[in-house]
């Protein structure tokens, strides 16, 4: 009888285990599947009509939800924007078919069929310019795409919403400032050298895909720095953040979500997309919209309910 119970006492722990296992399993598929829609609003005074909405997306590293995107145009259409804000990675620098046939092209064009679309260069847009021999035309070919459907990469540019009294920078950052392993800091005066003075009177949007350079992205004063790269740290503990970087780095100071220094607001987006690690844990991947207010009153009177 003794070695009946304990045989079913085991049968019944190890029964719990795979349970346990399984839904572990079901939880990380979850996690690393789809898209969820995350929103912040902000008060600008120097913003010339009473609001202003704009998506962000970054890191969608050729990802597909749907046929030609389909998931993620229909919530970005929900959202009604007045511009799209792409910071970043959008492909994934690894040889691909001709990018016509691009997953994340083909989306960026049926973007630009409804909205304006800014686009600010990531770390895989610049492999693909940096190391010719290994991807041979591959630079050329996406950027003839994207003038091809109307989209400029800012490359160390701006470009004006003039009825919105925004200026959207695109800042090119050089391979040795993404660096693994350690940091090389951007030197101090980087940004004046590249962009110019950003003109304080009015909103200051910086597209800078490497959020671990906020603190000397802020000593140039811009309003907004939209920021991706990270991918929320791949796994988020809760009360620790995210686990790691793509510079290998241990729970980053920077991972996702809205951070603060003097002047300057980071948005640091998790991603819509994976590569190399295709996981995510307590780290869903994002379409991120902002709304920016005149005023508090502005802002009562407008917010949209979700």
């Amino acid at each position: 009888m003794a070695e009946i119970v304990a045989s079913n006492r085991g049968a019944v722990i190890i029964a719990a285990v795979l349970m346990v296992f399984l839904l572990a399993v079901l939880f990380v598929y979850k996690e690393s599947t789809g898209f969820r829609v995350v929103r912040y609003s902000f008060v600008n005074n120097k913003l010339k009509k009473p609001s202003f909405r704009f998506v962000m997306i970054s890191d969608m590293h050729d990802c597909i939800y749907g046929e030609r995107n389909c998931e993620v145009l229909e919530a970005i259409d929900k959202e009604q924007p007045e511009a799209i804000l792409l910071a970043g990675d959008m492909v994934t620098s690894y040889m691909e078919p001709e990018y016509h046939d691009s997953n994340a092209v083909r989306f960026i064009e049926d973007l630009a069929g409804k909205y304006p679309v800014y686009y600010g260069i990531g770390n895989h847009e610049d492999k693909l310019r940096r190391c010719p021999d290994e991807f041979p035309g591959k630079f050329k070919e996406l950027t003839d795409e994207l003038a091809r459907i109307g989209i400029h990469m800012l490359l160390d540019e701006k470009v004006s919403i003039d009825e919105a009294g925004i200026d959207i920078y695109g800042l090119d950052m050089e391979h040795e400032y993404y660096r693994k392993l350690k940091t090389n800091w951007i030197p101090d005066g980087y940004l004046e050298g590249k962009l110019g003075t950003n003109d304080r009177s009015r909103i200051s949007i910086l597209l800078a895909h490497n959020p671990e350079h906020f603190d000397r992205y802020a000593g140039w004063e811009p309003d907004y720095v939209l920021s991706g790269h990270v991918h929320g740290g791949i796994i988020n503990i809760p009360l620790l953040g995210g686990v790691i970087s793509p510079q290998l780095k241990l729970f980053p100071k920077y991972d996702a979500g809205v951070f603060h220094k003097d002047k300057s607001t980071m948005i640091l987006s998790r991603g819509l997309g994976s590569h190399t690690v295709p996981i995510r844990v307590f780290n869903k991947a994002e379409v991120v919209v902002v709304d920016l207010y005149r005023d508090e009153a502005d802002r009562g009177r407008l917010q949209r309910s979700v």
